[in-house]
C-alpha cells in the first residue's frame, strides 16, 4: 500500500511540473501522464439501467356510419308558421339539430365530401351552418368574391349530394355593422339564390351578430356615435336584403341577425319584420348565459317569433374556457322544449380553441388524418364529443360510456391558448359608415 501512495504522489509532482512549461514545449516532447491502472474496485458498484422504450399509441378506430335517413328526403322544404319551421311533408314542426363551421377563409381543405359525410351519417346533423367570411379585413367576400363565392357553391353542393339542410351565413366580423357592406351582402345573396332558389335545402342568414357602434349626423349636425341596434340599423338592412332575395327566391327560409351580438331578440319580437318564412337568431354561450336570455327567448316565441340558435358554444364567448357539460345540457333541453333549432359551433379551422369539435395540432394526427373524415374518439375535444353524443341521441343512437384511460392522452402544448372572442378580427365598434 505504502509503495502505492509513493508512486501517486510522484505522478502528481510529475504532472504540476509539466503542466507549468509544457507551454513551451512541443507535443512531441512531452512525456506520457497516464496514471497507472489498478484492479481494485469499488465497494458497491452501480449500473446504469437500459432505456425503456415507450410504446407508441395504437390507432383507433374510426367512426362509422349509423344515420342513412336524408332530413331533408324526410322533411322535403321548409316554411314558418306560428313560430315553428314546418315541413312541407309531414307538416308538422321540424327541429334542426347541427354544427356550424369555422369562418371559412381557416377552413382549406376541411369541407371536403368526406368530412360532410362524416357529419350527416356517423354524427347525424340534420344541418350544416357555412360561415362565409363577408368582411374580415385580409380574407372576405369582400375582399375575394368570387374565391369565396366559389367554395361556398362547392360545399352547398356537398350537402345537397348529402342530403341535409345548409344555412349561408353573412359572417360579418371586421364591423359589426352589417349596412357597412349593405351592396356586397345583396351581391351575394342574390347570387346565391340565382343558384339554389329551387334547392329545399338552402336556408339563408343574412346577417352574423351585429354589434357595436356607429357615427350619425345628429340635428346639430355634429357626428355622434350611437349602438347599432334593431330599429336603426339591423331592421332596415334586413328589409333591404331580403327584398333583393325574394326577388328571385319566394319561399326559402331566410334568418335574421338581431343586435348585441344576436341576443336582443326582444327587440325584434318589438318590431317584427314583414313577410313570409323569416326567422330570428339567437346566439348563448353555455358556460356564461342562462336565465336571463332564455326568458328573452320565451317571451320572443310567445310573441309569434321563430327563434333559431345559429351559434352557440359549450364554453364562455371566447371559446377557451373548458366546456360546462351540466350548462350545456340545460341549454340543450329548453332548446328541444321550446322546439328551436341550433348549430353548436364550431368544428373546422386549425384552432386550437376548446369549442372546436376536433383536437386540431395534436402529434397522434395528421391534418390528411381529420381531412379523411369518420374521425376516432382521440380527434373528438371534449365539446366535439359531447355535441356528437347529442346529436345522434335525438337519432335514438347511443353511445358506449368513454372511459378515461380511453380518452386522448396527448394536446398540444398551445391547446386553450387561442382567444378568438366573438370571432371578431377587430374591436367590436365600428366608425364605417353606411353605402350609400
Amino acid at each position: 500500500m505504502r509503495l502505492k501512495i509513493t508512486a501517486l504522489i510522484l505522478v502528481l509532482v510529475m504532472t504540476v511540473s509539466l503542466s507549468s512549461c509544457s507551454k513551451s514545449l512541443g507535443p512531441e516532447t512531452l512525456p506520457e501522464t497516464t496514471l497507472p491502472t489498478t484492479t481494485e474496485t469499488s465497494a458497491t458498484e452501480t449500473t446504469t439501467p437500459a432505456p425503456t422504450e415507450t410504446e407508441p399509441l395504437g390507432p383507433e378506430p374510426t367512426s362509422v356510419p349509423v344515420v342513412t335517413k336524408s332530413p331533408v328526403k324526410t322533411y322535403g322544404m321548409l316554411s314558418v308558421s306560428n313560430g315553428q319551421l314546418i315541413s312541407s311533408k309531414t307538416k308538422q314542426a321540424v327541429v334542426l339539430r347541427g354544427m356550424s363551421s369555422d369562418v371559412l377563409s381557416e377552413c382549406a381543405g376541411f369541407f371536403g365530401a368526406e368530412t360532410v359525410k362524416t357529419l350527416a351519417e356517423d354524427w347525424g346533423i340534420d344541418v350544416l351552418r357555412l360561415a362565409v367570411p363577408a368582411d374580415s379585413v385580409t380574407e372576405s367576400y369582400v375582399k375575394n368574391s368570387e374565391k369565396y363565392f366559389k367554395q361556398t357553391c362547392e360545399i352547398i353542393d356537398l350537402c345537397v349530394a348529402q342530403g341535409i339542410y345548409v344555412i349561408v351565413d353573412w359572417h360579418i366580423s371586421a364591423t359589426g355593422n352589417p349596412a357597412t357592406n349593405q351592396k356586397k351582402a345583396v351581391d351575394f345573396f342574390t347570387r346565391i339564390a340565382g343558384v339554389y332558389a329551387d334547392s329545399p335545402n338552402l336556408i339563408y342568414e343574412i346577417c352574423n351578430e351585429p354589434n357595436g357602434t356607429k357615427t350619425i349626423k345628429n340635428k346639430k349636425g355634429k357626428n355622434e356615435k350611437v349602438n347599432i341596434e334593431w330599429g336603426n340599423t339591423v331592421k332596415p338592412y334586413a328589409e333591404a336584403v331580403i327584398k333583393a332575395i325574394r326577388t328571385i327566391d319566394k319561399d326559402n327560409v331566410i334568418i335574421v341577425g338581431t343586435s348585441d351580438w344576436c341576443r336582443d331578440i326582444d327587440k325584434a319580437a318589438q318590431s317584427p319584420l314583414k313577410g313570409a318564412n323569416l326567422a330570428y337568431s339567437v346566439h348563448f354561450n353555455a358556460y356564461t348565459d342562462g336565465a336571463d336570455l332564455q326568458e328573452k327567448i320565451t317571451n320572443a316565441k310567445t310573441a309569434g317569433l321563430c327563434v333559431i340558435a345559429t351559434e352557440w358554444k359549450s364554453t364562455d364567448s371566447s371559446g377557451v374556457s373548458a366546456p360546462h357539460a351540466e350548462n350545456t345540457a340545460k341549454w340543450l333541453d329548453f332548446l328541444e322544449e321550446n322546439k328551436i333549432s341550433w348549430c353548436n359551433s364550431y368544428i373546422g379551422g386549425n384552432n386550437s380553441s376548446s369549442s372546436n369539435a376536433l383536437i386540431f395540432g395534436g402529434e397522434r394526427y395528421t391534418l390528411e388524418d381529420i381531412f379523411a373524415g369518420h374521425w376516432p374518439q382521440g380527434l373528438l375535444s371534449e365539446s366535439g364529443a359531447l355535441v356528437r353524443d347529442r346529436l345522434l341521441a335525438a337519432k335514438g343512437v347511443a353511445q358506449p360510456e368513454v372511459k378515461p384511460e380511453d380518452m386522448p392522452s396527448e394536446f398540444p402544448d398551445d391547446f386553450g391558448d387561442d382567444e378568438p372572442g366573438d370571432d371578431s378580427e377587430d374591436a367590436p365598434d365600428s366608425e364605417d359608415q353606411p353605402e350609400e
